[in-house]
Parts: C-alpha cells; structure tokens; sequence
C-alpha cells in the first residue's frame, strides 16, 4: 500500500457519519480479497470486470483491485452505467479463464471534500473544488428541470456526440420524486443512480448466465471520493455469488460487513 495515505481518523468518521457502512478501499480491496479467496477465487483463475464512471478518480478503485487481480474488463460508461451492456458482458465471459471466476464490481460515484460538502472534490492539481459525479449532477438537474416544471421544450431528444449522457438523465427520472423529496439532493443522488444501475445489472447477468464459467461475484455499492490527501471509501450494498448455473447461492455482504482485518493471499502479496 506504498504511497496511498494514511487513515485521517477525523475524516474516517466525517465519511462514515454521511454514508454509515461506508469502509475505506484500502480494508475493502483486503476483505473482498478475503472472502473470495474463500471462494476458491484467486488471481489465477478470476478476471476482474467494472462497471464505473469515466471519471479518473473512479479508477482508484480499479487500480487497488487490478494489484490483485490484474487487469480489469470494463463495462462502464458515464455515472458508472454498464453501457457496453449484454454484448460486453458477453465477451467479458468469454474472457474468463477456463473453469475460473469473474469478479463484477459496479457503482456510481459521489465525492465529499474534507469539510465534508457532498457532491463535491478537491482534485490534484486543480484549484477549483469541482462537481463529483459531474454527470450525475448534469443528469439531477434535468430531472429537476422537469419536476420543477422550468425545463425547455427541445427537439434535440438524443444525440450520438453524447447519448450516454441523454442515458443517464431518462435512467434517473423515475427518481425525480425521491430527489426532490430529499434532505440532502446530493448525498440521495448516488443511491437513486445505485438502484436503477442494481436494475440494469442483474437483468444483463440474468441474459448472459449461461455464459457463466466456474462463478460470479457480484460486488456493488457507493463509491466516495476524497481529497488526494485521504483515502477514498466505498459503501458496499450488495455482494452476491453466483454459481455456475447462474443463480445466486450465497449473499457474502455479511461477512463483508462485519469481518475484521481480512487479508491473506499471501497477505495480500505483502500489502502490494
């Protein structure tokens, strides 16, 4: 873990205060390890897929699980939809190593600055404390728009220079509602986008089950960025199994959310 920074105890519990269950990626990325290994999931057989935002800061995540199972298969597009859909979860398995696993990771992302505004990031090299997830909040304020009733009638419904930004909007206006309803507009944001993500995924791995090789592991949930000088954080909210049929056989989330240090793999390749 050379070179990641350390645990700030105060921002540990400003974090968790906001998004309570929310585990840093570093004892996230140890615990899943864990678990899997359990599994009979190692880096040998398991092929890593995402499904994340395009945002830089999203592929810290990425890069802390790549130190364990290598390279990754994306299947992300903006906000952390799964745009490269059945098709990509297609070839994603057939990528797979003979009799081996697949580890699927998906989530939109939120930032939260260090005096603990949500929505927002401090990003290195910039000044400026900018949006975070960019798209998302583009996404909110067209929903709002709408429910407001100030939107503008427009001809231009979908445009192929940015559909998948049009996506993210049509995906997130049945939560209109709930967002408006909200105490916080920006931290409900990330689990409206969640649950229509949750929706998306498990109907493309019901459509590609019988790709399935050895096994499936599902793991989802909230990332939260932070600033490049605190560790970023993850709120798991789903860790299913999957066997080799395609049915969900075991839910790991307890065990991730409730177990100690983790480790192992030969700890954790003497922490990376």
């Amino acid at each position: 873990m050379a070179g990641k920074p350390e645990e700030n105890v105060e921002f540990d519990k400003l974090v968790k205060k906001n998004f309570p269950g929310a585990i840093s990626n570093r004892d996230l990325e140890s615990k899943v390890a864990s678990i899997l290994e359990g599994k009979g999931l190692n880096p040998a057989n398991t092929l890593l897929c995402t499904s994340l935002c395009c945002d830089e800061l999203a592929r810290s995540l990425e890069d802390d699980l790549n130190k364990v199972y290598g390279h990754n298969f994306n299947l992300g597009g903006l906000s952390g939809f799964p745009f490269a859909g059945n098709t990509g979860f297609g070839a994603m398995s057939a990528h797979v190593p003979d009799n081996g696993y697949c580890l699927l990771v998906h989530g939109p992302h939120v930032g939260i600055t260090q005096d603990g505004v949500i929505g927002k990031v401090e990003r290195s090299g910039i000044a400026l404390v900018d949006n975070c997830c960019g798209s998302a909040i583009a996404a909110s304020n067209y929903v709002k728009g709408i429910t407001d009733g100030g939107a503008k009638i427009t001809t231009k419904l979908q445009q192929f220079s940015d559909f998948q930004q049009g996506a993210v909007q049509e995906l997130i206006l049945p939560f209109g509602k709930r967002l408006n309803d909200a105490e916080n507009r920006m931290k409900e944001l990330p689990y409206a986008l969640y649950d229509s993500q949750d929706i998306l995924v498990r109907d493309i791995v019901s459509a590609g089950s019988g790709s399935i090789k050895k096994g499936l592991a599902v793991l989802s949930g909230i990332q939260i960025n932070t600033s490049p000088d605190t560790l970023d954080y993850f709120h798991p909210l789903r860790f299913d199994y999957y066997d080799e049929n395609g049915k969900v056989v075991e839910d790991l989330l307890p065990q991730l959310v409730s177990r100690g240090g983790g480790v192992s793999l030969k700890e954790l390749a003497q922490a990376i």
